[in-house]
């Protein structure tokens, strides 16, 4: 019960929050890039629930936002158009330039 909302999803999905076998399903990594924006400061979510483990297909990207406010943050924008703008088959990681790099903590690469 690593988020504040875990009543809530117990509520909607009828899941338990700690059920063994839907935690190990959700710590299996798709076979897909994947990129975790995440905020140490979101209130809601516990930031270490969203991290992805490093891999060369996965990345980690934190701002610093609340919970409702990653939707509204320019970093969280910028960054998620960033991974959104790729040509498809050639994902790379996120590597802000120029003084962009001054507001990205290193992102965690594989």
């Amino acid at each position: 019960r690593a988020t504040n909302a875990w009543r809530f999803f117990e509520l909607v999905s009828g899941h338990a929050s700690n059920d063994p076998e839907l935690i190990e399903a959700i710590r299996q990594p798709p076979p897909v890039p994947t990129t975790s924006i995440y905020s140490k400061t979101d209130g809601v979510v516990a930031w270490r629930c969203s991290i992805n483990e490093p891999s060369p297909l996965a990345e980690n990207i934190e701002v610093h936002a609340s919970h409702i406010g990653l939707g509204f943050n320019p970093m969280a924008l910028y960054a998620l158009a960033d991974r959104l703008a790729q040509p498809e088959g050639e994902w790379a990681h996120f590597e802000p330039k120029g003084a962009r790099r001054w507001f990205y903590k290193t992102p965690s690469a594989g």
